[in-house]
């Protein structure tokens, strides 16, 4: 049994509840089955049979959450695209995907030729789900033309576990075609719950809305996303249970968000090729010890944790079997992956992470490194200052010099205090070399801040 046969037996009790609602679009368990199959039928008349690849470049609509769920009911390899690259690389992504189909929303963007998902659906066709399929996921997207991650069925299971759980009002923020999305939706759908979808670009004076109207009682984050909504006059108290994840939270946001909204905020560490890492339970964390502010929790008990030389590596259940086209991670590591953070354990196996090595500042003399994260979490701690995103800028001298972007409340912010505040509080290594003040951080569509795209003002 796979995840689609539980969600077609959610959705086949109490047909009137709300199953999907975005947009304008409000489904009832029953209009979901239905379209479920339809679009099934769809795939299945043009050709679409078990194995094949169909790429998808949607965005946050009820058609497209069952439109993933279809492509999977009928065996295939769902492939997810991305929103950020032009259109050369998005054709060179689905060449080196080799799909044998291309599904479009024309509302999302017109970048890609392809099926149009509102001409897909044929008739309300009941298939038995096929026993097996695959996803193939887009890394992250900062760092050039991402990778494609392939999970198979077989390795993320344990559907019924978390389709124990109690039916809730969840606000999915991220992209459907992003991990963190395409969980909420599945974790959605597989409790019974009321999905709602917030807009494919986060909006917070939308987020507030929805939260309200739809009574929402758990919501999911990646950080800055989080931090938009504690700044906003109207934010919400506490009505909500919130899962953060992405990248880690700087302590400061998350203890202001402790106390706005209670002891609620979950933090889950994971990423595309690996998910469900480690979990930080609202439950322990403790304002009163700073250090539970700062880690991302315990590993998860399926999962093998390790670290190498400062490096994370993992390796179980909830890790890809490899980058399409290359050879799998049994093959070539013996099922590890490398995850690309670096981070270290405390003597009670809480996992600290110290910043994404693509991200650290590599300066000075003896060419020590510089943890940009950091960084990033002291600042916000001083006055007036929102967000801050510390990256590396090529200096003759030093190799690197920290660069320091800036989004402040409207006061006026001294750098000469900002320096020595830093050097106070990190120490000489730290010493910014200069800063930039923004309206706000550049972001990719998934709301991770875009370090890249700070990196590439200094070329």
């Amino acid at each position: 049994m796979t995840y689609v046969d539980l969600v077609l037996q959610r959705l086949s009790t109490d047909d009137e509840r709300d199953a999907i609602v975005g947009g304008d679009t409000r489904l009832t368990r029953a209009q979901a089955r239905d379209l479920l199959f339809r679009l099934a039928d769809g795939l299945t008349r043009r050709g679409v049979e078990r194995g094949d690849g169909v790429a998808v470049y949607v965005g946050n609509t009820p058609e497209a959450v069952l439109l993933n769920v279809a492509v999977h009911l009928v065996g295939g390899r769902l492939v997810y695209v991305p929103p950020e690259p032009g259109t050369a690389e998005l054709k060179a992504l689905i060449e080196r995907a080799e799909v044998d189909a291309v599904v479009v929303d024309p509302e999302f963007g017109t970048q890609l030729d392809g099926w149009h998902l509102q001409d897909l659906p044929g008739d309300p066709v009941e298939r038995t789900p096929a026993p097996d399929f695959a996803t193939v996921m887009y890394t992250g997207g900062t760092t050039g033309l991402p990778k494609l991650a392939v999970h198979r069925s077989g390795k993320t299971g344990l559907w019924e576990t978390r389709a124990s759980r109690p039916p809730m009002n969840i606000l999915s923020n991220t992209l459907i075609t992003h991990g963190s999305g395409a969980g909420t939706a599945m974790t959605a759908l597989l409790t019974g719950s009321k999905l709602v979808l917030g807009p494919s670009k986060f909006d917070a004076d939308t987020f507030v809305r929805l939260a309200r109207d739809e009574q929402i009682n758990m919501t999911i984050f990646v950080p800055p996303m989080m931090y938009e909504v504690l700044d906003h006059p109207d934010c919400p108290g506490p009505q909500f249970h919130v899962m953060v994840g992405g990248a880690p939270l700087a302590p400061k946001r998350l203890r202001q968000a402790i106390e706005k909204w209670g002891p609620v905020v979950n933090q889950g560490y994971g990423m595309t090729e690996a998910h469900a890492i480690a979990m930080m339970p609202a439950a322990e964390v403790d304002l009163d010890r700073p250090d539970t502010l700062r880690t991302v929790g315990r590993r998860n008990p399926l999962m093998e944790v390790e670290t190498r030389d400062g490096d994370v590596w993992v390796r179980g259940p909830f890790v890809m079997e490899g980058y399409w086209g290359e050879p799998t991670l049994e093959e070539t590591s013996d099922g590890w992956f490398n995850t690309g953070d670096m981070g270290y354990f405390d003597d009670d196996g809480y996992l600290y992470l110290n910043d994404r090595s693509k991200d650290v500042i590599v300066t000075g003399r003896t060419s020590d490194n510089v943890y940009s994260r950091l960084l990033d979490d002291f600042l916000v701690t001083l006055p007036g200052i929102r967000q801050a995103a510390a990256v590396a800028q090529p200096d003759e001298a030093l190799g690197e010099a920290v660069h320091l972007f800036l989004v402040t409340d409207g006061s006026d912010v001294d750098f000469d205090s900002i320096r020595d505040s830093v050097v106070a509080e990190l120490g000489e290594l730290y010493q910014p070399r200069g800063f930039t003040i923004l309206p706000q951080l550049p972001s990719t569509l998934v709301g991770k801040v875009d370090k890249r795209k700070l990196r590439s003002q200094f070329r």
